[in-house]
């Protein structure tokens, strides 16, 4: 293994060498392994107001497991739902 200086001086030729596009991802890959690491030695759940100060990228890794099932709430939790059938009335109504 790679001295920590050694490693270090290795990503940054190679990071060097990319394009800013690859860099950018390069940046956010690294972010969210940070955050990663973070989460699982602290296991400290970030606040909203933790992640609304986080990168937008980094906001997306995070709040990404939680989206799908938050869409499948609002398609199947009657209290979420009850109001689609106001919004067919009214435009019902409006034709």
């Amino acid at each position: 293994m790679q001295s920590i200086a050694n490693l270090e001086d290795s990503i940054l030729v190679n990071l060097r060498q990319l394009p800013p596009a690859k860099q950018q991802e390069v940046l956010d890959f690294t972010e969210f392994l940070r955050q990663k690491t973070v989460s699982v030695s602290s296991a400290h759940k970030p606040t909203l107001r933790e992640i609304a100060a986080m990168p937008l990228s980094e906001r997306h890794k995070i709040l990404a497991s939680s989206i799908a099932a938050t869409a499948q709430d609002f398609l199947t939790d009657p209290e979420l739902t009850e109001f689609a059938a106001l919004d067919e009335d009214w435009e019902l109504d409006r034709v």
